[in-house]
């Protein structure tokens, strides 16, 4: 995944560099809006995006109206691994055989040059389309777009983005000229966000995602639905002499303890440090039989920071693996990222039958998805101390583990199943109530992620 984003970034740089000769309308709103410190409220910038699309295509003609059958995904590009990736996967392979979905596409060829094994399994599910987005052309290309959307007449169309300025004034146009029913997945809740404005529902993870929503962001027009994943006939498999084939090719010695995170590398430091590395030496240094791998790839910062730890070279350092899931399985216990939790990867392992020790960051709500778990969670803990014991106690007890995997799956089954969530969200015609703040109030704040950690994960 760290080699498409490195990748779409150089090209990126190549357009960019190119800008300056073409003037851009869209592009002088981004240059303002990256300028400014991440905020929440972002409708203003929503604006001048939609005005600036409304004013480069007008709609005369009567359009055909929507095929009640026909599901549309708008997303700016797909990865190798993860996020919203699967995310569009999951929702397009659990939607009932009576559905037709496609997926447009902001930079489909370069999605498809670096990302050939995603796509066509992609395929398999939903057709592809899109267009290549250069500044230049914005207004040809969102001409082009909204006539490949307007064709296939969606009743429903997902949005999975984060500040693709070109896909919200996309949105805009949509949500003026067609009937088209538009649900913006809130995929990136610890970051400023574009085109919410143009939602007729925001699809919402957890409650809390949803209050930051309702109060910062100023929408009230959500609904939290959850995460769709995968479908329980569909769950992947892996046999012992697989898990033990692995665990023995990453260099875990046969009779070792194993635990094991794997995230992208920000969700580790903060302010030029990393407690969650530290932890991670203290609890090697107090058990010689364990073994523990970080799967991410860390910029020349976070390797320096990671040197001056010191780590006991049983630490594994590795790379992002497309088979990520058959990796997460050779985990005794797997231990969340912090200060920022990876959601998505907690319900990945409540489906592999993985146990996990999570964090509650109460400095920031923003950064903590608790809330994604069972109940009252028993491995759930807001300091390191505890975090530490737990990891502790949760890898010396095999029966508890059992007990851990038995209601986590429990969990996931009721909460994350996609054929239920698909249909959750296929039929969400009300919003949530005004979420009463009072159960948050023990959180110190709520701040956004910098932009700089956003740049790195959406590159336009």
């Amino acid at each position: 995944m760290f080699y498409v984003k490195t990748k779409i970034k150089n090209i990126a740089k190549v357009w960019l560099s190119k800008v300056n000769a073409f003037p851009s309308k869209l592009y002088a709103i981004k240059e303002e809006y990256v300028k400014t410190e991440p905020i929440f409220d972002t409708r203003y910038i929503d604006k001048k995006i939609g005005d600036l699309a409304l004013s480069c295509v007008s709609c005369l003609k009567a359009l055909p109206s929507v095929n009640k059958n026909n599901i549309a995904f708008l997303v700016t590009y797909l990865g190798d691994t993860g996020g919203h990736t699967e995310l569009v996967k999951n929702f397009s392979q659990s939607l009932p055989q009576m559905y037709k979905s496609k997926i447009f596409l902001t930079r489909k060829t370069i999605t498809e040059k670096l990302t050939p094994l995603k796509i066509e399994e992609l395929k398999k599910y939903s057709e592809i389309a899109g267009v290549d987005f250069k500044w230049r052309y914005e207004k040809q290309l969102l001409n082009e777009l909204f006539k490949q959307i307007v064709e296939f007449s969606p009743a429903t169309l997902v949005v999975f983005i984060v500040n693709d300025y070109f896909a919200v004034g996309l949105l805009a146009l949509l949500k003026k000229y067609t009937q088209t029913k538009i649900i913006f997945c809130n995929i990136a809740s610890h970051f400023s966000v574009l085109g919410m404005s143009y939602a007729h529902l925001i699809w919402e993870g957890m409650p809390s995602t949803a209050y930051v929503t309702q109060k910062y962001r100023g929408f009230h027009n959500t609904k939290v639905l959850g995460l769709c994943y995968l479908t329980k006939n569909k769950l992947p498999a892996f046999s012992e002499s697989e898990i033990a084939t692995t665990r023995s090719a990453i260099g875990i010695p046969k009779d070792a303890f194993c635990t094991m995170t794997g995230c992208a590398s920000y969700k580790l430091f903060e302010n030029g440090k990393s407690m969650y590395l530290e932890m991670i030496k203290n609890i090697l240094m107090e058990n010689e039989s364990l073994w523990h791998i970080l799967i991410t790839k860390l910029d020349k910062t976070q390797e320096s920071i990671l040197k001056k730890i010191d780590m006991p070279n049983r630490f594994i350092l590795m790379d992002f693996k497309t088979d990520y899931r058959l990796y997460f399985k050779c985990a005794d216990v797997f231990v969340d990222s912090f200060p920022l939790s990876s959601a998505l990867t907690m319900v990945d392992l409540m489906s592999l039958k993985v146990p996990f020790v999570a964090f509650k960051n109460k400095e920031n709500l923003a950064l903590t998805f608790y809330e994604y778990f069972p109940e009252n969670y028993d491995y759930l803990f807001d300091n390191i101390t505890d975090m530490q014991a737990g990891i502790k106690k949760l890898l010396d007890d095999k029966d508890e583990q059992k007990r851990i995997i038995n209601t986590n799956f429990e969990h996931f089954l009721e909460n994350f199943e996609g054929d239920k969530v698909a249909q959750k969200v296929l039929e969400a015609n009300t919003f949530d109530s005004e979420i009463n703040g009072e159960q948050y109030k023990d959180f110190k704040g709520i701040k956004l992620m910098s932009r700089g950690k956003l740049n790195s994960l959406n590159l336009f």
